[in-house]
């Protein structure tokens, strides 16, 4: 009886280690399933976060891109308007220099021959006094009476000024540079731009 006893103690000690292994392996099977499941979530939570982060670089280079394009496309008009600038002051400071007691009595003689009208010719510049009492002594007898020579302010150069307000012409230094400077661009602009 006793070894029936031990038979059993036996049997039932080999059903319950068996019972736990099997216990066990389930266990660790389904722990090993979790595992893989995390382990496979958590890769392509880590590949999507890369692939997002390449996305997000590689906009963030095209945006660079843009502003560095911009930049520079802003830097060359501005050179360009500096560039025209300095050019139309030249221009304009060479034909200034150009307007000398010589050149205005040419131009207001030949414009007093066709004026029909009361027109006064304003001269202005630096020695605007000195050259406008020459003029008035050499077209005495040449200018149609009623016009006058006067001395203007705030530019160089003279303007021919109808009395009754009808017309007026601006052959300042800075309007003549203005007329002249669209024809002078392009060749300007072949020399610099191209």
């Amino acid at each position: 009886m006793e070894q029936q006893i031990q038979d059993l103690v036996d049997s039932i000690r080999k059903e319950g280690i068996d019972e736990a292994n099997r216990e066990r392996d389930s266990i660790i099977s389904k722990a090993q399933k979790e595992a893989d499941r995390i382990i496979a979530e958590a890769r392509a939570n880590a590949s999507k976060m890369i692939e997002d982060a390449t996305k997000e670089c590689e906009l963030r280079n095209q945006s660079a891109r843009a502003s560095l394009s911009q930049a520079a496309r802003d830097v060359s008009l501005s050179l360009k308007a500096s560039i025209e600038k300095l050019l139309a002051g030249i221009l304009s400071a060479d034909i200034a220099a150009a307007m000398d007691e010589k050149l205005l009595s040419q131009l207001v003689l030949r414009a007093g021959e066709k004026c029909t009208g009361d027109v006064d010719f304003e001269i202005s510049g630096p020695d605007a006094q000195k050259i406008a009492a020459a003029l008035k002594s050499q077209l005495r007898d040449r200018l149609v009476s009623g016009s006058g020579i006067t001395v203007g302010d705030g530019y160089e150069g003279l303007h021919i000024v109808s009395k009754d307000g009808s017309g007026y012409i601006d052959l300042s230094a800075d309007q003549i540079a203005a007329v002249l400077r669209p024809h002078l661009s392009q060749a300007v602009k072949a020399e610099i731009f191209d």
